[in-house]
C-alpha cells in the first residue's frame, strides 16, 4: 500500500473514481470518526499528531471530490479521466476551460486578471492537483498557514516578512513567478491586515 502522502485523494477516501456524491460524503464520514482524536479504534495504532495529519489530509481530499470544478480539474490531473456518474456533473465552459488548464503550462495562471489572492491562489492549487501536505513537505511552511494564505486570515499569519517568504515559497511550489505574486499578494494584505487586526481586538 502507499504511503498516505503518495496516495491521490479517491485512494486516500478508498473509493472508486466514479464515486459520486453520496459515496464521497459516506466515505468522508467514515474515515473521519475512524480518525477522531478521541476514537478508540486507532488510539493504540496511530499517535495524535499522526492521526491530526490524516484528518487533514482527509479533509483535503473531501474538499476537492465533493467540489464539481475543482473535482474535474483534478481529475483532469490525474490524467486518463474517469466516467462521471449519469446526471452528476453538468459540463460548462467554465468547467471545460479548468479541465484545459490543469494540462497548461506553469505560468499559464498569470493570463488570468487582476491581483493574486488567496481565492487564485487555491485555483492554481488545485489546478495542479496539490494539496497542503504535499507543498508543506516541499517548501517548509506549515499546511496551516498555507491554509491562512488561501483563507486570507491575515490576522493569524505571523509577521510581515514571514507571510511574504511563504507566499514566495508556495507560488515558486506551484510553478509560478515568485516575485510577481508576492508583490501582488502584499499589496492585498498591507490593505488588509490592519482591518482584521481591529476587527479582532473589538472581538467581532
Amino acid at each position: 500500500m502507499k504511503p498516505l502522502f503518495e496516495q491521490d485523494h479517491y485512494e486516500v477516501l478508498e473509493i472508486p473514481r466514479d464515486a459520486g456524491p453520496d459515496g464521497i460524503e459516506r466515505a468522508y464520514r467514515l474515515i473521519l470518526s475512524t480518525y477522531a482524536e478521541d476514537s478508540l479504534a486507532t488510539y493504540s495504532m496511530v499517535r495524535g499528531a499522526d492521526s491530526a495529519a490524516i484528518r487533514e489530509r482527509v479533509e483535503t481530499a473531501y474538499r476537492v471530490l465533493s467540489d464539481a470544478q475543482a473535482r474535474r480539474s483534478y481529475d483532469s490531473s490525474l490524467g486518463g479521466g474517469r466516467p462521471a456518474p449519469a446526471g452528476e456533473f453538468e459540463e460548462t465552459p467554465e468547467i471545460a476551460v479548468e479541465a484545459r488548464r490543469a494540462h497548461s503550462g506553469p505560468f499559464d495562471d498569470l493570463d488570468e486578471a487582476g491581483e493574486y489572492d488567496g481565492a487564485r491562489l487555491r485555483r492554481a492549487r488545485l489546478r495542479r492537483g496539490l494539496d497542503f501536505e504535499e507543498i508543506a513537505v516541499r517548501t517548509k511552511v506549515n499546511s496551516s498557514y498555507l491554509a491562512f494564505l488561501e483563507e486570507e486570515r491575515f490576522a493569524d499569519l505571523p509577521p510581515r516578512v514571514y507571510v511574504r517568504g511563504f507566499v514566495m515559497a508556495f507560488a515558486a511550489c506551484l510553478g509560478l513567478d515568485s516575485t510577481v505574486v508576492a508583490a501582488s499578494y502584499m499589496r492585498r494584505y498591507d490593505a488588509e491586515r490592519p482591518r482584521q487586526r481591529r476587527r479582532f481586538s473589538r472581538g467581532t
